[in-house]
C-alpha cells in the first residue's frame, strides 16, 4: 500500500463481524458504489478476506496489527487467493464473491445494473486438472450465457487466466469413406502411405482413437499428426494446402494431469496460433477449449 492518494484522515482497520470483515459508512459507500467492493448492510459493507486484501493494496484500508498472520495461520493458500484476486480484478472490473464464488462485471457494468458475464475460479499450478468437473462447470456457465475464467497461480505468485468454452468445430471437406479417401496418407515415393489410426478406422477397428476420427471426418475435418505440437492431432477444417490447421487436439486419456501440463499445453498452441482442445467423450463428443485470457478484453 503507498501512501500516493492517501486520505486526510486515516480510515479505520475493518472489524470482524459474524458475516465477514465490516466496513462502515461513509468509506463503506464508495467502496460498493464505485467497486462493488462488499455487500451492503446496515451502516456499512461485509467483505470477505481477498476482498479486504485488495482494499488494502488498492484502497488505502489498514489492517490490524497481525491480521495478516492470523488469516495464514487459518490457511495456508490465503496469500495465493488474494494475489489471485487481485489480477482479476486488475482491469477495472468487478468481481464479487457470494457463497464462495467469484462472479464477474464488466468495469462498466455493476451488480445492481445486471447479470454478471463470467463466474472465475482460481487453482494452484500443481492441483488436478479434473475435465470432467470443469466440462460440467463450463456447460453449465454456457447455458446460462456466462463465461468460465480460472485464474492460475504459480510457485513465483505469478498469475494466468485462462477462459473455457465449448466448441462445435465443423470443416468444409468432403468426408472420408472406408473405400474412397483422397484426403488421407502421405504421398511418398510415388505412392500414398495411411497412418495407423487412418487404417484402424478405414479397417472398423474399434477403439476411442476411430471413434473420435470418425467423429471428426464426419464434420468434414481432416487429421494430421501433432508429434511436433505436443498433442495427438493437428485438425484442419480445409485441405492441408489451403490453410493451416486451427486446432490442436487431445484426446482425455492424454490430457495433462495438472494445471502445470496444460498451461504448457495451451502456450504452444497459441503460440502457432492455433486453439488447444480436449476432445471428451460422454454420451457424445464433447470440446473443450482452453485459451489464454487476458482481464478487461
Amino acid at each position: 500500500m503507498t501512501g500516493e492518494g492517501s486520505p486526510a484522515k486515516p480510515n479505520s482497520p475493518p472489524t470482524k463481524h459474524d458475516l465477514g470483515w465490516f466496513i462502515s459508512a461513509p468509506l463503506s459507500n464508495r467502496l460498493y458504489q464505485k467497486s462493488a467492493l462488499g455487500k451492503p448492510i446496515d451502516g456499512g459493507i461485509i467483505l470477505t478476506e481477498e476482498e479486504i486484501m485488495f482494499c488494502h493494496w488498492h484502497r488505502h484500508v489498514p489492517l490490524a496489527e497481525g491480521w495478516v498472520e492470523e488469516r495464514l495461520s487459518e490457511d495456508s493458500n490465503f496469500v495465493y487467493k488474494s494475489v489471485a484476486y487481485d489480477v482479476v480484478r486488475s482491469a477495472g472490473e468487478k468481481v464479487v464473491p457470494v457463497d464462495g464464488k467469484w462472479f464477474r462485471w464488466s468495469r462498466e457494468s455493476h451488480p445492481n445494473k445486471g447479470d454478471a458475464e463470467a463466474e472465475v475460479r482460481w487453482s494452484l499450478v500443481k492441483d488436478d486438472f479434473d475435465i470432467d468437473e470443469l466440462l460440467d462447470w463450463t456447460k453449465s456457465l454456457s447455458e446460462n450465457g456466462m463465461k468460465a475464467e480460472i485464474a492460475i497461480v504459480d510457485d513465483e505468485m505469478d498469475v494466468t487466466m485462462y477462459r473455457l468454452s465449448i466448441i462445435d468445430p465443423n470443416g468444409n471437406l468432403t468426408p472420408a469413406t472406408k473405400s474412397e479417401y483422397p484426403q488421407l496418407g502421405i504421398e511418398h515415393l510415388s505412392r500414398k502411405f495411411l497412418r495407423k489410426d487412418e487404417l484402424d478406422w478405414i479397417n472398423e477397428v474399434q477403439n476411442p482413437v476411430t471413434d473420435l476420427f470418425g467423429e471428426l471426418n464426419g464434420r468434414g475435418l481432416l487429421m494430421r499428426p501433432g508429434f511436433k505440437y505436443g498433442c495427438r492431432w493437428r485438425v484442419y477444417s480445409t485441405s492441408v494446402e489451403e490453410d493451416h490447421a486451427p486446432w490442436l487436439m487431445q484426446m482425455e486419456q492424454d490430457a495433462p494431469s495438472n494445471w502445470e501440463g496444460v498451461c504448457l499445453s495451451v502456450r504452444l498452441a497459441e503460440g502457432v496460433n492455433k486453439g488447444w482442445v480436449i476432445a471428451i467423450k460422454r454420451s457424445s463428443w464433447n470440446f473443450l477449449v482452453i485459451s489464454r485470457h487476458l482481464p478487461g478484453r
